[in-house]
Formats: C-alpha cells, structure tokens, sequence
C-alpha cells in the first residue's frame, strides 16, 4: 500500500541523527525495544530555544542519544517545550528527565496526561483483578486470563513518573512551535485524546500515530472501558484530515515522511473495512470477543494480548454498533455476541 505514497526520503536517518527535514523543522529517530523498533520525534526552532514533539521510552539507548545531542549540536539553546501527542510510553516514557534537566514545560491534552498517569499507577498497583475480570468476561478461562497476565508482568514498565504539571491543549488551538503556527486536532480511536498538529501557511501535519506510512495504527477497547468503540471514532477521525489538502506533507510518529494524505487515508479505512468484513465473517454463531481473537489474532494473542484481544473487542463492538452482531450482556457480566 505504501508504494502508492510519495516519500521524501528514501530511507530514515540513523537514530539520534539530527536530520534537517524542513527549515526549522528537525528530525530525530529514536530506538524502541519493541515493534515497530523506532519512534519518530520532531524538533522545531524557536529561535532561543526548541520545543519537542515526543521524546520516546525511558530506555538507556534513548538517554544516551538525547543525552549526546543536548551535550553536542543542540547545547547553545535550551529546550523551552515538550509537546504530546499522545500518553503511549514510546511518546511520553522518558518526559520527566527532560523536565527536570531543562526545567521546560509540557503540553498536552487533558485526557492523555491522565492516562499516562493511569499506566503510572498501575505500574505501581498492579491491574491482575481488573484484567482478568474483563478477559473473563469476555470468553477466556481463569487459566487462559492467568496466563496472558503472567505474560505481562514479565516486561519492565518503560516510562518514568509522567509530570506532574502541564500545559492543556484542546482541539482548535493554535499553538507556536518553532517559527510556524500549527492547530491542534485530537482524535480518538487509537488513544483517547491524540493530538495532530497542522500548520495552514506550510502544508505540513506532524501526525502522531494517527495516520501512518507504512503501518496501521492499533485500535483497541480498553479495560476500563469494556463498551467502548474506538472503531468508530478512528474511522470518524480519517473523515476529519480529508478535509486538509492532498499535498499535505505528513510526519508519521512511525515509517517515513511522505505526501499523499487522502490516498492514505483511503487505504487505512480500507483496512479496516475489511477486517471488519472478516471478523463478522467469523461470527457464525454465539460466540466473545476472546474466540475471535484466538481465530483472527492467534499468532499474537500471548505475545501482545492488549493488542490482540483489544483489536477483536474494537472490531466487535463497532460490527454491534451498526446492527450486523448483537452484543449481549448476561446476569454474570458476561458478553457475548451473534449475527445480528
């Protein structure tokens, strides 16, 4: 799908690689333990400082760069701003020892800085009942839920202590960064309040996850919201950037920078179009949300449950949403779902 796109370089920098994308406009790949291995990071000219879009996962590799480049190319001015587009670790996992070395302030939405303080707390407190009831709810055994939560807690939770103290941004402001003014836009559907910023004057979107090069952001239900339909709000969100120019230039968080908006926006509702058409096309009868992740997500159910059994859910409730499955909830708590 990516062959379609019009990429403005052919290949990424090397991470921690200060690559000159635009005037003013900088580009820092970074590192990250899991797939899709690297986040991408942009640093805008303030003229006496910097602001940073992202900063990704509190990881010894990512300190090393970061730690490098501020000692180095980028030492003659401070950081004056960290922005967010979103709470994921390998956005907003290492923001507080840029806060607390360079003493710049954070923006973000109001409803991404508290779910970063959510992974937070449950770093420290745990979610083993919580999760397990929701998984169980929704078709898995005790065994089956008990074992996808062992395969959790194996992994080293990579952020810091999310800042304690922030700046808010809400849709439709426009906010300085470097020497442009971009406005902001949230959208839901892969996190709960994702912030895109688009400057006007330049035909430029720093994205986020929100639209991608060469992936499909993740769309899942979480835990604490079991009914929820991300599905929905990200279709609803690639209906809102149509409205940008085609020759939009995109900065994706992951992949490459390119041009060619719409015809990506076509092929990511595509996708989901037809994983929506396959998940229904498994749904032959009664059945949960945990069935169909083992049938459609199997490969990577205990390798990345959230994602898998998250995916199944979000697809599931969306197909319920619109009439073509019923969603039952039994006495139990127990949901269920058939061809409508």
């Amino acid at each position: 799908m990516s062959d379609d796109l019009q990429f403005t370089v052919p290949r990424p920098p090397a991470y921690g690689e200060l690559t000159d994308l635009l005037p003013g406009l900088f580009w820092v790949r970074l590192p990250m333990p899991t797939l899709p291995n690297h986040v991408n990071c942009w640093l805008l000219d303030n003229g006496p400082g910097w602001t940073l879009v992202d900063c990704g996962f509190d990881a010894d590799d990512v300190f090393e760069i970061w730690d490098k480049l501020w000692r180095g190319l980028l030492r003659s001015r401070p950081l004056q701003n960290l922005t967010f587009t979103h709470a994921h670790l390998d956005h907003f996992g290492f923001a507080s020892y840029l806060v607390k070395e360079s003493k710049c302030t954070v923006r973000m939405p109001l409803a991404e800085w508290l779910s970063g303080w959510k992974l937070w707390h449950e770093r420290e407190d745990g979610q083993d009942e919580q999760l397990k009831s929701f998984m169980t709810r929704n078709g898995a055994s005790d065994e089956e839920a008990t074992g996808i939560i062992g395969s959790l807690r194996k992994s080293k939770y990579p952020g810091l202590r999310p800042p304690r103290e922030f700046i808010r941004i809400r849709d439709g402001d426009v906010i300085a960064m470097g020497q442009r003014e971009w406005r902001v836009i949230t959208t839901g559907g892969h996190s709960v309040e994702h912030a895109s910023f688009y400057c006007e004057k330049d035909k430029i979107l720093i994205a986020g996850d929100q639209i991608l090069s060469h992936m499909i952001p993740s769309v899942i239900v979480p835990s604490a919201q079991p009914d929820a339909n991300p599905m929905q709000e990200y279709l609803e969100s690639l209906t809102r950037f149509e409205a940008l120019p085609p020759d939009t230039l995109v900065l994706p968080s992951h992949g490459l920078p390119f041009r060619g908006l719409h015809t990506r926006l076509t092929q990511m509702r595509e996708h989901h179009m037809n994983r929506l058409d396959d998940v229904a096309s498994v749904v032959t009868g009664k059945t949960t949300a945990f069935a169909v992740a083992q049938e459609v997500f199997s490969r990577v159910l205990y390798a990345n449950p959230r994602q898998a059994f998250g995916e199944s859910l979000a697809h599931l409730n969306m197909l319920a949403s619109t009439g073509r499955l019923t969603r039952e909830v039994d006495g139990t708590g127990a949901i269920s779902f058939a061809p409508a």
